[in-house]
């Protein structure tokens, strides 16, 4: 009867765990829950989310490549020239859970654009470059069938695209047209030390993922001048592994009090 007892409460306690969400990211551009602190000290500094890489969550996945900060007014990214920190696309994370897929993106670039000096588009010398959309391949073809408007949160498919000014490299930039598909939590950050932030939940659904899907996920500007590739896997959430163990322990428990 003890052991009955004991065992009772074991599995109570993990099925609490189960149905509490382990983690959860709040879509307001803040990537504290990340386990990125943007304004700490030094966060302004070129390589900062180099050497602080996102925590907590289940298995996030992320590419870094801080290039560039607020202190030096061109400096080299790839494939093209950072003025101050505008143009330098730093990180993009992603993780999931059950229903979600979460994204965060961190760029210099507010979302109404910049106008950098000594450059002229078309004849106009005050051409302002706009932030991209969010660009998602989920087959691995090389082809980005799936776009998130970072204006206003809308997911299409069958999407084709605009490409960037200077560096065809950096392409996709913009959604041209495609097939609306919803809408999707988005966020696009007030400054932080010189950084803004892209957030975005989507339902898992809406991409056709589930877990062990890989796909990739891609972010530019009207420029080109940077841009990231984060190659990202779909995992399966704690509360499914957890149920997994309490099969496993139960069954332990079990062969315990037959012996």
């Amino acid at each position: 009867m003890k052991v009955f007892k004991k065992t009772k409460w074991l599995l109570l306690i993990i099925f609490l765990f189960i149905v509490t969400p382990v983690y959860s990211y709040v879509i307001d551009g803040d990537v504290s829950d990340w386990g990125i602190d943007l304004l700490a000290s030094g966060a302004d500094k070129e390589g900062y989310l180099d050497e602080n890489l996102p925590s907590g969550g289940w298995d996030i996945d992320y590419v870094t490549e801080d290039n560039a900060d607020k202190y030096t007014e061109w400096t080299k990214v790839y494939p093209g020239w950072s003025w101050y920190n505008y143009f330098d696309v730093e990180a993009i994370y992603f993780d999931n859970d059950s229903n979600y897929a979460y994204i965060a993106i961190i760029q210099g670039l507010p979302k109404e654009g910049v106008d950098p000096p000594y450059n002229t588009v078309d004849g106009n010398p005050n051409y302002v470059f706009k932030p991209g959309d969010i660009a998602i391949d989920v087959d691995g073809d090389g082809t980005y069938e799936y776009g998130i408007d970072v204006d206003t949160g809308l997911l299409y498919g069958n999407v084709t695209w605009q490409n960037a000014i200077y560096f065809p490299e950096a392409n996709p930039w913009a959604i041209e047209s495609g097939t609306e598909i919803g809408s999707v939590s988005l966020a696009y950050s007030d400054e932080q030390n010189s950084h803004y932030i892209i957030e975005t939940a989507i339902p898992l659904s809406y991409l056709g993922l589930s877990a062990g899907d890989h796909f990739t996920i891609h972010w530019t500007m009207e420029c080109g001048n940077d841009y990231l590739n984060l190659n990202a896997t779909v995992v399966p959430e704690p509360a499914t592994l957890l149920l997994l163990g309490t099969g496993l322990i139960a069954l332990g428990i079990s062969r315990k009090r037959k012996n």
